[in-house]
Parts: C-alpha cells; sequence; structure tokens
C-alpha cells in the first residue's frame, strides 16, 4: 500500500496520540497510608461537566468547560445548588477556579489540541462581578503549528492561589513531567516560563489544591486511552514539589477538580461520562 506524505504524518501522528494516551493504562503505584473515600454525590445536572472545584468555608465553587455558559455554580458540601453566578466574559475552555478573600479565579486555560497560541485567567471581584481583569497568558516555547493535539505540554487545567501565589500546573501530555508556572496578577500579558517540575505521576494533572493544614499540594489526574478506559489517581506533593503519597481512584473515570476544606478533608469532582454522572466525593488520610 503506497502512502502519500500527508497520509503517512497523519497515520504516524494518530499512532503516537494512541501510545500516548494509552500508556497501557497499568495499574498505579499506592502510599502506604490508607486513604478513605466516602460516598459519591450526585451533581446538579448543570454540573455534567464540571471542570474545577475550590472549597470555601460552606460551600464549594464549580465550573464547566468549553462549550459551556460562562458560569461559577456555588454548590453545598451536600450537592446542592445554591447559587449560579454568570459572568460577562467567554468560555472558551474553563478548567480551573480558585478563590482568596476579595477575588475569584477563573483559568480559561484548555488547550488539549495544542492550537491555543495564547489563554487567560480571568481575576474577578466578588463584591462586583463585571469588574474583571483578564491576565493573558503565552507559553514561551509554545509552538502552534508544530503541536501534536493530546501529545504536548502547552496545556493546563489546574491552577492554585496559595496565599500571594497563583500558580498554573501543566497538563503534559507528552514529557509526563508537569511544570509549575507562577502567574504575576500585575502583568495584564506575560510570556510563562516553568520555575519546577513535578515528576513521578503517573498520568495528567487535571486538578490542584494548597493544603494549607500539611502545607502540601493535593493533585488529581488521570491516565486514559482511546477505549474510554481510565485509571483516575489522588497524589500528595511536598511544597517543593516532590511527590509524597499517591493513591488510585478505584471506579472513578474523568475526575477533574480537587479542593481541600477548613478541615483538611480532600474533595474532588468527577465529570459525567458513560454510566457514570457528575460527582463531588469526599475523601481523607486516616
Amino acid at each position: 500500500m503506497t502512502f502519500s506524505f500527508k497520509s503517512l504524518l497523519r497515520f504516524t501522528c494518530t499512532i503516537l496520540v494512541l501510545c500516548v494516551l494509552s500508556g497501557c493504562l497499568s495499574p498505579l503505584p499506592s502510599s502506604s497510608k490508607r486513604l478513605h473515600i466516602d460516598e459519591a454525590i450526585i451533581l446538579p445536572s448543570l454540573l455534567s461537566e464540571t471542570s474545577g472545584l475550590f472549597c470555601a468555608d460552606d460551600y464549594v465553587l464549580s465550573i464547566n468547560d468549553s462549550g459551556n455558559a460562562p458560569a461559577v455554580f456555588k454548590v453545598s458540601y451536600s450537592g446542592k445548588l445554591q447559587q449560579t453566578l454568570t459572568l460577562p466574559i467567554k468560555n472558551n475552555d474553563w478548567e480551573a477556579v480558585s478563590a482568596d478573600a476579595d477575588y475569584l479565579y477563573v483559568a480559561d486555560i484548555g488547550n488539549n489540541k495544542g492550537q491555543r497560541e495564547e489563554v487567560a485567567v480571568y481575576k474577578v471581584n466578588q463584591q462586583n462581578v463585571k469588574d474583571i481583569k483578564t491576565l493573558s497568558i503565552k507559553y514561551a516555547a509554545n509552538n502552534v503549528n508544530s503541536n501534536i493535539p493530546y501529545a504536548h505540554d502547552y496545556d493546563a487545567e489546574a491552577m492554585v492561589k496559595k496565599g500571594n501565589e497563583l500558580l498554573l500546573f501543566s497538563k503534559s501530555w507528552s514529557s509526563g513531567i508537569t511544570h509549575v508556572y507562577r502567574i504575576n496578577e500585575g502583568e495584564s500579558l506575560q510570556v510563562l516560563s516553568p520555575f519546577a517540575s513535578i515528576s513521578g505521576l503517573p498520568g495528567v494533572v487535571t486538578g490542584a489544591d494548597y493544603d494549607s493544614i500539611k502545607q502540601q499540594y493535593v493533585i488529581v489526574g488521570y491516565k486514559s486511552d482511546p477505549f474510554g478506559n481510565f485509571a483516575a489517581f489522588i497524589a500528595e506533593v511536598s511544597k517543593d514539589f516532590t511527590l509524597t503519597n499517591i493513591w488510585p481512584l478505584e471506579g472513578y473515570k474523568q475526575v477533574e477538580g480537587v479542593c481541600v476544606d477548613k478541615r483538611g478533608n480532600y474533595w474532588f469532582t468527577e465529570e459525567k461520562t458513560e454510566n457514570r454522572e457528575a460527582s463531588l466525593t469526599k475523601a481523607f488520610v486516616l
């Protein structure tokens, strides 16, 4: 069979993508500590594509990703919708949400196909949601013309507001090494280079938060294959970005967000997939 150059290139790219996505789906390593997982709480249908999570004192905040309304949802810890906050901005591909005492941070950073040269984080005044500052972001070495969909490192779905720092964690399809970026809230347009990295995570990172009680990061993600199989995980990472503990999330598929409540419990969300509803789940380390 004769291949044209374009056909050969397309075939090669397809094989590469399948290899990156599948990774054999070998069993995930487990920690010597035990992680207790409560029963999943079904989320309202409005959050079927939940893609980010933030723990407030009495509720969580979540968002949907691309193709959905530009809305932030306030949900009780029992899974009840309390408020829908619609923002006057576009949802290109919202993937993470965080907050501090004064602002909401909504990350429009999804870039699975690698074709976005510029992404953004929106800094929203909680007292006036029409008061929004756009932090436009480019990655230093990103070349959209050479990126292969689902096989590059210029994608992200995790953002953490930690004190005065706003951190972005990459979804590194290609290298498997998570890059950590620091966002400057004083610059409307900035080019980011990683200042740290995390090695040893068994899949792509889809959510992160900082546990101020244990002074460490908590991260969720998954490894997947083209046939709809998922191996989801939750991990603990030290302040210097060293992987310390990891647990498989048995039975879960597309885990998308994680946050830590004021008691130190971990909460994570799962997007709706075939035979599974979108959910919110509590977990804690014994």
